[in-house]
């Protein structure tokens, strides 16, 4: 039986609150953009953050290779990221490894060449593709919006996501 992470618990009133409601099952399937997993780790209050909290609890798809795993590991133990997040390096890979555990596997069998001028932006557009990614969240929309476009996959920052989350909910779709 699979280990469950406690609910997010909230004060009423507070920012956050809005945020943990059932509607977030909805199946979104994401990509979650390297700067986006930094900027979560940096602040726990932000909306970054409350998108791993959904991953975390199961209610969003986070969809993930061995590249995009790689590259986590590679920016959030960076000196300087773990001092601006004042984490230990044992507890970011305690969550980057939470995160692969529960984060649907995307084999990339297809690659379309060039999408964008950065590799690493190529990398998380392929995941996109291959996994049928509802969107990407990240923090440079600029860098992906064209590209993604073309595949019908939504670049959204974690705002904007859980914004698109809130709406769907209001609006009963």
């Amino acid at each position: 039986m699979p280990r469950r992470l406690p609910e997010l618990r909230v004060k009423k009133g507070s920012l956050n609150a809005s945020w943990c409601r059932p509607w977030y099952h909805l199946g979104v399937r994401i990509v979650f953009d390297t700067s986006s997993l930094i900027t979560a780790l940096r602040s726990s209050r932000g909306a970054a953050a409350e998108i791993l909290r959904l991953v975390l609890m199961e209610r969003v798809v986070l969809l993930m290779d061995y590249k995009i795993a790689s590259e986590y590991r590679d920016v959030a133990l960076r000196p300087e990221h773990l001092a601006a997040a004042r984490r230990s390096e044992e507890g970011v890979l305690s969550l980057i490894g939470s995160l692969e555990g529960l984060a649907e596997p995307v084999q990339v069998v297809s690659k379309q060449r060039p999408l964008s001028s950065d590799p690493n932006d190529d990398m998380i557009l392929d995941v996109a593709i291959n996994g049928q990614a509802s969107a990407i969240v990240t923090q440079n929309t600029k860098h992906f919006i064209v590209a993604a476009r073309r595949f019908g996959i939504k670049v959204l920052t974690p705002a904007e996501l859980l914004e698109a989350l809130r709406d769907e909910e209001q609006n009963g779709e």
